[in-house]
């Protein structure tokens, strides 16, 4: 039996005592109003990040679809010799 021996090795482990005051510290730590603010350049790399991804979302939503795109977009279906049309059955 593998497990009643891992079991019984659980039951050797002895409790270790905290440093004394341990919990106040971590409390008043917590508890602290210092806020630590963003470095400057974290703000603007952030800033900037934000206005390509705004820039490139808008370029994608505007965009004209020209006939170039319905072009290119036939050429690749007749050649993957795809069906474009709806129909599910063969009458």
């Amino acid at each position: 039996m593998d497990i009643d021996k891992k079991l019984e090795l659980l039951k050797k482990i002895q409790k270790v005592d905290a440093p004394p005051f341990l919990l106040t510290r971590i409390l008043a730590r917590i508890e602290s109003p210092e806020r630590v603010a963003a470095p400057t350049s974290w703000k603007l790399a952030f800033i900037a990040c934000s206005v390509v991804v705004i820039m490139l979302n808008a370029s994608i939503l505007f965009k004209p679809f020209g006939k170039q795109n319905e072009k290119d977009i036939e050429q690749v279906i007749s050649s993957l010799e795809l069906s474009n049309s709806n129909d599910l059955y063969n009458d």
